[in-house]
């Protein structure tokens, strides 16, 4: 994978909201542009995890905080620890009838995600996505809209669309050596790849400098060596 596309891919990413930055990533994978907001939410994430083992390995460390104490834990495993499959296409439509409730649903695409950034709350942001996954919700043979669905009827829409998606919500259960708290955190695919990205981008500028200071070279001759090859010079320039 070339440096000049991952840095091009960055500079498209700094420009947008973190909700928008997957889509230049998924750029990186020749994932067409139409393609990419069709995605489920599960689709999308798994091909991020393919990206960060091509681009970063297989090994994960990240951190994160007990709820109870506060204190920082670091967790590491495998990017196929935290891949699932779905039971069938995590893009369908499917049926749920309950309560005298015929409900037609998809699990929430990527592009459905995408468009959460104009809800002014959480709770905003849920009825928007709901009713942009519900397509049909009668009672008898009449329509209800999605607003007036009851309660138990919207928690087991919810259940069948994570139960057809499940790659959409990673989950690793943690404990903290400190008070032996234990809790379940959300892994976020997009935006740990993204910092990583992020920190990789600043350490090649950085090289980018330094070679160029050195030996005159452009931006694009640099990028066009491999990493090995670019250490070797940066080895002769520090000495």
């Amino acid at each position: 994978m070339l440096a000049a596309d991952l840095v091009s891919a960055w500079e498209q990413g700094q420009s947008r909201s973190p909700a928008h930055r997957w889509q230049p990533l998924l750029a990186v994978l020749g994932v067409d542009v139409g393609r990419r907001t069709q995605l489920s939410v599960g689709q999308r994430d798994a091909l991020l995890l393919d990206l960060r083992g091509e681009l970063f390995g297989s090994s994960i460390v990240a951190v994160a905080s007990c709820p109870d104490c506060a204190e920082r834990v670091e967790l590491g495993f495998e990017v196929d620890d935290v891949r699932t499959r779905p039971p069938g296409d995590p893009t369908a439509t499917f049926e749920l009838t309950s309560a005298g409730y015929t409900v037609l649903a998809r699990p929430p695409a990527a592009g459905d995600l995408a468009e959460l950034g104009t809800a002014r709350s959480g709770a905003d942001a849920r009825e928007l996505l709901m009713a942009r996954c519900v397509t049909a919700a009668r009672r008898g043979d009449a329509d209800v809209p999605v607003t007036e669905l009851p309660d138990g009827v919207r928690a087991e829409l919810v259940a069948r669309m994570a139960a057809a998606d499940p790659q959409a919500d990673t989950r690793l259960v943690l404990t903290c050596p400190s008070c032996a708290c234990t809790w379940a955190a959300t892994f976020d695919i997009v935006s740990f790849l993204w910092q990583e990205l992020d920190a990789w981008v600043h350490s090649l500028i950085d090289d980018v400098h330094r070679l160029a200071s050195a030996y005159g070279w452009s931006e694009a001759e640099i990028f066009a060596m491999s990493p090995s090859r670019r250490s070797l010079y940066l080895g002769l320039v520090r000495r």
